[in-house]
C-alpha cells in the first residue's frame, strides 16, 4: 500500500504557490482506508483532494496497473480539478483513470454499453430535456402535444415523461395516478384525446422516443442497475481497474448512485473515500431519491477550518446548520453580518441598500471582488415573494435555449461581453457535426468530431479546407453582433457534403438548429443589478441558493423568498441562538447560503407578512431585534415611510 509523508505533502505545498494544509486536512491526504470525510465550506477540500492526487500520481504505474476514479456532480467542479493538477494532470486523466461527473461514468462504463445490447447501437442523445423535446414531436402524430403539455403542467409535473407514466386508461376515462392515492379523471371517453391517449400508451411512445436513441439522464442510471444485475461479473473488472476510489461532494449523492458504487465495489479491498458536507445536501431537497450518504461518526475526518469565512460569519452560519457543525474562522475580517429588515412597500431598495453598505465597507476596493444577491426560490409566485420581487428584470437561470428556433434567439439569452470567439466557433463547429452525424456521413467508419472535419478537408482539398476556415471565422464575428448566419451555415456544411457528392437536407439542418443547447455557463443579461454612483460602478449578480453552491463571495445578501413559508423569518429563532427542531431543508438552504462571503454577509427580512391564506400575521418584533443584535448582526429597518437616507440603524 501507497504510504503518503510529511515531506510528500510540503512538496505538494510548495507546487501549490506555497499553500499550507493544516492538520486536519493532512490528515485526509495521508489517509488510505476508506473513510467519510466532512469538511465545512470553505475547507479547501478540492485543493486537499487535487494534492492527494497528485501524490499518488508521482507513485503510478501502481504494481498491480490499476488506476483512480474520481467521481463528483458538476462539469465545473471535474475543471477545477484539472486547472490545479497542473503537470500530472496527464497522468490522472489518461488511462486507467477516471475523472468525471458521476453521470458521465454510468453513461460510459454502464448506461451505453447495455442500451446498445438492447437496441443493437449507440444512443444519439443522452439530455433530458432533448428527450422531452423528441417526446412532443411524438405526441404531435397522436395529436396530443398540447394537450399532455398543458395537463402535466397545470399538475404541477415537470416531466412529460413522468405525466405519461402516472396515467391510466379505464374503460370510461384517462386518470392521473395522484401521490396520495387518489385518481383524478384527466379526460372521458367521449372526446377524441381518450382515444388518443389510449393509442400512444398501447404502442408505448417512451419507449419509441428511447428506441429512437434518445435518453434522460435518469434512464441511464436504470439502464446501468439493469447492466450490473444482468452481469454480476463486471464488479470484477471494475474492482481490477480502481484502486482508490474518491466522491466529492458526497451530500449530493443520490441513493441510486450510491448503489450503483455498492454492487460495483462492496466485499472488496478498494479504496473509497466520500468528501463533502452533510450540511450543504440541498440537491435532493424535495426529492424522493434523496441523498444517501450517512456519515460513519467512528470512521469519519472532520475537516473543521474554514479559509473562506470570516469569524463573525462562520459564528452565524453555524447556528443555522442542519447537524451540529463548528467552523473555525478567519479573524482578521470583522465586518458585522447585517439583517435588513423591510416593508413591503420597500422590496425594491434591498439591492440598493445592499450596493451602499459595501460601499460602506470598502469592498469595492477589494481585488478581484464578487458581489451576489441569491434566494431560495426563483418561480414567481401568485401572492408571495421570490426573486423577482426584488429585482424585476430577474430572469430563472434555467437553459432556455431549446425554447427558440434560430442561434440568435438562443443567444440573445447571454450577455455578449461574456461570449469569447472560441465559444461562439465551437456551437457552430457543433451543429457541423451534429448534422453530418443525422445524415449518416461518416469519416471512414467514424463519425466526424471538431478535429477530424478539419484534417479531412485539408487531406482531401485544401482549397476547400482553406474556405472552410474563412466562412467559419467570418460567421464567428457575425454570431458575436448578433447578425443572421443562415446562408453562412448552409454553406459552411455543403463545402463538406460536395466532397460526397450530397446535397443539403433543410429539414435536418433546421431540427438539428432548433434542437441544439447552449450549455456554456453565462450569466443571464437579467440578472445582473448594475450600480453607478459618480465614479464608482460595480455589478450585483443574482441567482438562486442552488445555482450558487461552491461559490466564494465577497460579499452575499441572503433574499427571504416564499416556498410554504419565508424561509429566513421561519428560522429567526436559530439566528438568536435558540434551537428549531423542523425544517431541515430550509436549515440546509439558509446554510449554504449564509457560508458563501469571505468578508459581508448581509440577509433581507421581511418585517411583518400574513400566512398564505391571510389569516394570520408574522412580525419581527422590538424583542426579536434586540435578541439579533445581542447575537451580533447590525440591524438595518427600511420603513414604509421613511426615506433610504434617514432610515434607522
Amino acid at each position: 500500500m501507497i504510504k503518503i509523508t510529511d515531506e510528500d505533502i510540503e512538496k505538494v505545498e510548495k507546487k501549490f504557490d506555497n499553500i499550507k494544509f493544516d492538520d486536519e486536512s493532512k490528515a485526509f491526504i495521508k489517509c488510505m482506508e476508506s473513510k467519510d470525510i466532512q469538511a465545512c465550506p470553505g475547507a479547501g477540500k478540492t485543493t486537499s483532494l487535487v494534492a492527494k492526487l497528485d501524490i499518488l500520481a508521482n507513485n503510478m504505474p501502481f504494481d498491480d496497473n490499476s488506476g483512480i476514479l474520481v467521481l463528483t456532480h458538476t462539469n465545473v467542479a471535474v475543471d477545477e480539478i484539472k486547472k490545479k493538477l497542473g503537470a500530472n494532470a496527464k497522468i490522472v486523466l489518461g488511462y486507467p483513470n477516471h475523472v468525471g461527473t458521476f453521470q458521465s461514468f454510468v453513461n460510459k462504463f454502464l448506461a451505453i454499453p447495455m442500451y446498445i445490447k438492447l437496441f443493437g447501437k449507440k444512443p444519439v442523445r443522452i439530455d433530458s430535456e432533448i428527450f422531452n423535446v423528441k417526446l412532443l414531436e411524438k405526441l404531435k402524430f397522436y395529436y396530443l402535444d398540447k394537450f399532455i403539455l398543458d395537463r402535466s403542467k397545470n399538475n404541477k409535473f415537470t416531466s412529460i415523461e413522468n405525466f405519461l407514466n402516472c396515467l391510466e386508461v379505464e374503460e370510461t376515462k384517462v386518470v392521473l395516478r395522484q401521490t396520495n392515492g387518489r385518481k383524478k379523471t384527466i379526460v372521458n371517453k367521449l372526446k377524441p384525446s381518450y382515444r388518443n391517449i389510449k393509442r400512444a400508451l398501447d404502442e408505448k411512445i417512451i419507449l419509441q422516443v428511447i428506441n429512437d436513441g434518445y435518453l434522460t439522464y435518469s434512464h441511464c442510471y436504470d439502464l446501468a442497475l439493469k447492466y450490473i444485475t444482468e452481469y454480476p461479473n463486471l464488479s470484477n473488472i471494475f474492482q481490477k481497474r480502481f484502486r482508490y476510489i474518491f466522491v466529492d461532494e458526497a451530500q449530493d449523492t443520490s441513493n441510486n448512485q450510491f448503489e450503483i458504487i455498492k454492487k460495483l465495489f462492496e466485499n472488496s479491498d478498494v479504496i473509497i473515500q466520500k468528501i463533502g458536507d452533510n450540511n450543504q445536501a440541498i440537491f435532493n431537497i424535495s426529492s424522493k431519491n434523496e441523498s444517501g450518504w450517512n456519515i460513519k461518526e467512528d470512521n469519519c475526518i472532520e475537516i473543521k477550518n474554514t479559509k473562506r469565512l470570516s469569524k463573525p460569519i462562520s459564528e452565524q452560519a453555524s447556528k443555522v446548520a442542519f447537524k451540529p457543525q463548528e467552523l473555525l474562522g478567519n479573524g482578521l475580517i470583522t465586518i458585522q453580518p447585517t439583517i435588513i429588515l423591510f416593508d413591503d412597500a420597500r422590496i425594491a431598495d434591498i439591492i440598493p441598500r445592499y450596493a451602499e453598505l459595501i460601499i460602506e465597507h470598502n469592498l469595492h476596493s477589494e481585488e478581484n471582488y464578487i458581489f451576489k444577491a441569491i434566494g431560495g426560490v426563483g418561480k414567481v409566485h401568485d401572492a408571495k415573494h421570490t426573486i423577482r420581487d426584488y429585482y424585476s428584470n430577474y430572469s430563472k437561470e434555467d437553459n432556455s435555449s431549446l425554447l427558440f428556433d434560430n442561434l440568435i434567439e438562443k443567444l440573445k439569452e447571454f450577455e455578449n461581453e461574456n461570449i469569447e470567439a472560441k465559444e461562439y466557433r465551437s456551437i457552430i463547429l457543433d451543429i457541423v457535426k451534429e448534422y453530418l452525424k443525422k445524415e449518416n456521413i461518416k469519416n471512414e467508419e467514424s463519425y466526424f468530431t471538431k478535429v477530424s472535419i478539419f484534417k479531412y478537408l485539408k487531406e482531401n482539398d485544401e482549397e476547400k479546407y482553406n474556405d472552410f476556415k474563412l466562412i467559419l471565422f467570418q460567421m464567428t464575428k457575425k454570431l458575436h453582433v448578433k447578425n443572421c448566419i443562415k446562408d453562412d451555415l448552409q454553406n459552411l456544411i455543403t463545402i463538406i457534403l460536395n466532397l460526397y457528392e450530397k446535397t443539403l437536407n433543410l429539414t435536418t439542418l433546421n431540427s438539428v438548429v432548433k434542437n441544439y443547447k447552449i450549455d456554456f455557463k453565462k450569466v443571464s443579461k437579467n440578472n445582473v443589478y448594475k450600480y453607478v454612483n459618480g465614479d464608482i460602478d460595480f455589478d450585483i449578480e443574482i441567482k438562486t441558493i442552488h445555482k450558487s453552491k461552491g461559490e466564494t463571495h465577497t460579499a452575499t445578501l441572503v433574499l427571504e423568498t416564499f416556498k410554504s413559508v419565508y424561509d429566513i423569518f421561519t428560522l429567526m429563532k436559530l439566528l438568536q441562538n435558540k434551537k428549531i427542531h423542523t425544517y431541515p431543508d430550509k436549515k440546509k438552504l439558509l446554510y449554504v447560503a449564509m457560508s458563501r462571503a469571505t468578508h459581508f454577509l448581509c440577509l433581507a427580512v421581511h418585517k411583518k407578512h400574513t400566512n398564505i391564506k391571510g389569516t394570520k400575521q408574522y412580525e419581527v418584533t422590538d424583542t426579536d431585534i434586540k435578541s439579533l443584535e445581542n447575537n451580533g448582526f447590525r440591524i438595518i429597518e427600511l420603513n414604509k415611510n421613511i426615506s433610504t437616507k434617514s432610515e434607522t440603524t
